[in-house]
């Protein structure tokens, strides 16, 4: 299949989905690691409690996307509704640490917390905490809980990223449409896993791909497997990157493929994010590769996105229709600036690091700078992805004001492509 010349995504409405920066890939999964037992089964906790409104069997979910990643709406008893991560890469359930305290103190006591979503009430038999306030600059949306696979595990879960929109299904009401594509899933180490081949630096590689939801990036490799491959060190083009899941930060090399087959759908020159040998060590969340029967890595929000996605993991598997953001080519980042929000309201900016010989370094950004002014519009009127998708337009030269030391400096980043 030849790549052909797509036309450019529109550009988005505040709120709407965009292409995600690429010198830095979301991986907010709690429970994700790239090297897992290789037979594992799916994880076997005990069921929570599913009421759909009205004694139904459905329900429709509004849905939102930070950094490409998925988040609901979703309140802890009688607490208000909040952003919560919908992450196929976690087993578990979890609540952050400081939104149960708030949320669940107007339970009565003794009583176990019920998590509502619009027409839907999940009772865990023990809902777990977590802190999460780190992640809320890295997405540009407070994470305020995940909904891990213990609860999606007993749903048939069909995600409109077109639409914004997610359906819900007791297993026994769900109808399979026609002509769409079926994937198994082989769950390994609790996680869910699709196969797929990768066309990286002119080879062609298969492997087991971790379905993350929760993660923003398009593909995620391992050294193990590229190793396995005789891939390993990259030899082709690469710039350099940061990948942040909730154990800490790594920085990994991202390059261009070629193509990603999932099912019957190629998807063209998607981003690849290559972790660092170093990044194998238990203590970054990721633990060594010991044979041919590992992990690939895992395929997020910047892929999953291209699709009308069903999750039917109560049969092991998964649907994919293209959607219509299908043709449109996956854009990188063009400034050499990693970019997070700050602020009570994470609508305030950062400039996190910079790459060596981009556009953001030979402008003279600095790690620290605050950026207050985008092209005469105030910062605080973009959300994050937003910024992050004026800065992937290669030849514009957008002009921002920063704030650094108390100093109010005016620099203009002249784009190109990085990748």
């Amino acid at each position: 299949m030849k790549p052909v010349s797509s036309p450019r995504r529109p550009a988005p409405s505040r709120r709407a989905p965009v292409a995600f920066s690429a010198t830095l890939f979301v991986l907010a999964s709690l429970g994700l690691t790239l090297a897992p037992a290789a037979r594992s089964q799916r994880p076997a906790p005990t069921a929570p409690t599913l009421t759909f409104a009205h004694g139904g069997n459905a329900a429709e979910v509004p849905m939102e996307l930070a950094a490409n990643a998925v988040f609901v709406p979703a309140r802890i008893g009688q607490g208000r509704s909040l952003s919560w991560l919908l992450d196929t890469a976690s087993p578990r359930t979890t609540a952050d640490a400081a939104a149960f305290a708030q949320s669940f103190g107007a339970q009565p006591a003794g009583s176990s917390p019920a998590l509502a979503l619009p027409g839907l009430e999940i009772r865990e038999t023990a809902l777990e905490t977590h802190p999460f306030e780190s992640l809320g600059p890295w997405y540009g949306e407070r994470v305020n809980g995940v909904i891990g696979d213990d609860v999606l595990n007993h749903l048939v879960v069909q995600l409109d990223y077109a639409r914004l929109s997610i359906e819900l299904y007791t297993p026994a009401a769900y109808t399979v449409p026609r002509h769409t594509d079926k994937l198994s899933v082989r769950w390994v180490d609790g996680l869910p896993t699709v196969r797929a081949q990768l066309r990286l630096g002119g080879r062609t590689v298969e492997g087991d791909f971790v379905l993350n939801t929760g993660g923003g990036a398009g593909v995620v490799v391992s050294p193990g497997f590229l190793a396995a491959n005789r891939m390993y060190p990259y030899r082709g083009k690469t710039i350099p990157g940061t990948v942040f899941s909730a154990s800490g930060n790594e920085t990994v090399s991202l390059a261009r493929g070629e193509w990603l087959q999932l099912g019957h759908s190629r998807i063209l020159a998607p981003l690849v994010a290559i972790e660092s040998a170093s990044a194998a060590a238990p203590d970054a969340g990721v633990r060594k590769r010991k044979s041919k029967d590992a992990l690939a890595g895992w395929i997020g929000g910047q892929i999953l996105r291209k699709f009308d996605l069903v999750l039917d993991f109560p049969k092991d598997s998964i649907l994919l229709v293209p959607n219509r953001d299908f043709i449109f080519p996956i854009e990188a980042d063009a400034s050499g600036a990693t970019i997070t929000a700050a602020g009570p309201a994470l609508t305030q900016f950062e400039v996190r690091a910079i790459s060596p010989n981009s556009p953001a370094s030979e402008a003279g950004f600095e790690p620290g700078d605050q950026i207050a002014w985008v092209d005469n519009d105030p910062a605080s009127n973009l959300t994050l992805d937003q910024l992050r998708e004026l800065l992937s337009h290669p030849d514009h030269s957008p002009v921002l004001v920063i704030h650094r030391l108390g100093r109010k400096l005016k620099i203009q980043l002249h784009l190109r492509q990085l990748l």
